[in-house]
């Protein structure tokens, strides 16, 4: 009885294992920005829907134009990664609300990940000015200047 009493353990523990492991396999996908549905811009007219429109359908935008603030930016990215592999983007998206003078959208543009740009970061230290101090000045510098 002992013997099939600790079969059984073994085996659920290896069940177990089993599980854990090939759960750990499954890629992982975030989500980030505002991805408005196909259901919701279908609600905005070009030529008719007015800036207060398309916020009432697909809410704020994520950033307005630096120059133009006649342009609103809705961005989204879903990302996919696997165990300790870097997140790969699986898609990207822009759209770009243009707006006339009058707050009338006049053009929506979309932007897919294939207008994704690759920006190079430099690793170059800014230096600061003044001067360096020893590990004896930081340590002991301090000392006779405190109280009067």
């Amino acid at each position: 009885m002992q013997r099939a009493a600790k079969k059984r353990i073994a085996a659920g523990l290896l069940i177990t294992l089993a599980a854990t492991g090939l759960s750990a396999c499954e890629s992982k996908v975030a989500l980030r920005g505002n991805a408005p549905l196909e259901s919701k811009l279908e609600q905005i007219k070009v030529g008719q829907s007015s800036k207060r429109d398309v916020v009432a359908a697909i809410g704020s935008p994520s950033t307005v134009g630096t120059f133009d603030d006649n342009v609103w930016y809705y961005m989204s990215q879903t990302k996919e990664s696997w165990a300790f592999y870097k997140p790969e983007i699986v898609e990207n998206q822009v759209l770009a609300f243009h707006f006339d003078e009058n707050g009338t959208l006049s053009e929506i543009e979309d932007f897919d990940k294939s207008a994704l740009t690759e920006v190079s970061y430099r690793s170059k230290v800014t230096p600061t000015t003044g001067r360096t101090m020893s590990i004896m000045e930081q340590l002991f510098g301090n000392l006779g200047k405190f109280g009067s």
